[in-house]
C-alpha cells in the first residue's frame, strides 16, 4: 500500500487526509534537530516550513528531500485517485448509486448491498484505504488491482447462486436445531455443530458439490461408534423433501434438541481449560467412560498427559488417565 510505504519513509509526518494528501509533522536536520513541515498536495504539492527555524540549512534540507517527497506524493495521489475514480465511474455507469448503503470518509470504506435470488441480503465492502474488495459471502478479500468492482459483484452473484441450496439447508438448521457453533455464523461458514444428546454433538459439513451434508458425531466412544455408523448412511437416507431436523433425527435414530434447548444441559466445556472453544478448536476429545464423558480440547489433553509421569506414548498416540475420573484415555498428539 503506497501510503504506508510513504509514511515509513517519513515516519515523523502525520497524515490528515489521503485524498487530497495533507500531512503535518517534522523532518530532521543533519544534527538531528526536528523542523516542522506541512504538506498540502491539493495546492500543487505545497510545502510549508516552520518560519522560526527556516534557516539556510533547513531550506537546503528541504530541497534535498523535495524530490523524494514529490515522488512519494505523486505516486500516492495517483494510486488513490485511480481507484477512487474507477469506483465512482463504475457506480455511475454500471453498479448504480442506489446499491451504496454507506461511505465512511474516515476509514475510506464503502458498503454496498447485494440481494440474492432467495431475497437474502449480503454486504459488499470497498476498502479504499487498503485497495481491496470483501464481503460476507467470501472469506478472503480481493485486490482492486486484480479485478473491478463490477466483475467482483458478478462473481459474488454467481457464488450466491451456487450456494443457494446450501444456505437453505443451513438456515433450516439454524432455525430448528440447537446450534452450538459457530455462535454468530457468517455466510461463508458452511458448517454447523449441533447438540444431539447431553453427551453427543454432531458436526454438519455442507457443500454445494454434494446433495447431502457430511455428518460426524462426537461423544463417548462406546455410544458414538454406532451413531457414526448410522451417519455414514446419510448419502442414501438423506431426503431433499424433508427438513434437516427430520433427516438427521431419522438417520441417527434419536430425537434432537430444539433451537431453544438449554446449552447448560450439554457437556461442552473442556475439562482442562474450562472453555468451549480454544484457538478455534472445540472440545471434541471425550473420555471413554460413559459415566464421565468429559470433553477436552485435543491440545489441552495432550499438554495435560505429557505433564504426567505415568503417561505412555506409542508413536503419536498418548495413553494416560482422564483428568476427571482417572479412567484410561488416549489421544493422538
Amino acid at each position: 500500500m503506497e501510503h504506508v510505504e510513504f509514511y515509513k519513509r517519513f515516519p515523523l509526518l502525520v497524515p490528515e487526509t489521503l485524498d487530497p494528501l495533507k500531512a503535518d509533522g517534522y523532518i530532521e536536520t543533519s544534527e538531528g534537530e526536528r523542523v516542522r513541515i506541512t504538506i498540502d498536495a491539493s495546492t500543487h504539492g505545497t510545502y510549508c516550513v516552520d518560519i522560526v527555524k527556516s534557516t539556510l540549512e533547513v531550506e537546503e534540507l528541504l530541497q534535498s528531500k523535495k524530490s523524494e517527497l514529490d515522488a512519494g506524493v505523486s505516486t500516492l495521489q495517483k494510486k488513490i485517485s485511480q481507484f477512487y475514480g474507477q469506483i465512482v465511474k463504475e457506480c455511475d455507469e454500471q453498479v448504480g448509486w442506489d446499491r451504496v448503503e454507506s461511505f465512511d470518509k474516515k476509514t475510506q470504506m464503502m458498503r454496498l448491498k447485494l440481494k440474492d435470488a432467495a431475497g437474502r441480503d449480503h454486504s459488499v465492502y470497498v476498502d479504499l484505504s487498503s485497495n481491496v474488495f470483501s464481503s460476507n459471502v467470501e472469506e478472503n478479500s480481493v485486490s482492486m488491482e486484480s479485478t473491478k468492482l463490477t466483475r467482483y459483484l458478478e462473481t459474488l452473484e454467481e457464488r450466491c447462486e451456487q450456494l443457494a441450496e446450501s444456505w437453505d439447508l443451513l438456515d433450516d438448521i439454524d432455525s430448528t436445531l440447537c446450534v452450538l457453533q459457530p455462535q454468530h455464523p457468517k455466510r461463508h461458514e458452511l458448517w454447523r455443530r449441533i447438540a444431539v444428546t447431553s453427551l453427543h454433538t454432531a458436526l454438519i459439513d455442507v457443500s454445494p458439490d454434494r446433495s447431502f451434508p457430511k455428518l460426524t458425531v462426537y461423544g463417548p466412544r462406546t455410544t458414538t461408534l454406532p451413531l457414526n455408523t448410522r451417519a455414514k448412511a446419510v448419502r442414501t437416507l438423506w431426503s431433499p423433501t424433508k427438513s434437516a431436523r427430520q433427516n438427521i433425527g431419522c438417520i441417527l435414530q434419536c430425537t434432537l434438541p430444539s433451537a431453544v434447548f438449554d446449552h447448560k444441559d450439554i457437556k461442552l466445556e473442556c475439562g482442562v481449560c474450562f472453555a468451549f472453544v480454544c484457538e478455534k478448536e472445540t472440545a471434541d476429545q471425550v473420555c471413554a467412560n460413559d459415566v464421565c464423558a468429559q470433553p477436552f480440547h485435543r491440545t489441552c489433553l495432550v499438554q495435560w498427559l505429557k505433564s504426567k509421569e505415568d503417561t505412555r506414548q506409542s508413536f503419536t498416540t498418548l495413553f494416560g488417565k482422564c483428568p476427571y475420573c482417572g479412567g484410561n484415555i488416549t489421544v493422538g498428539s
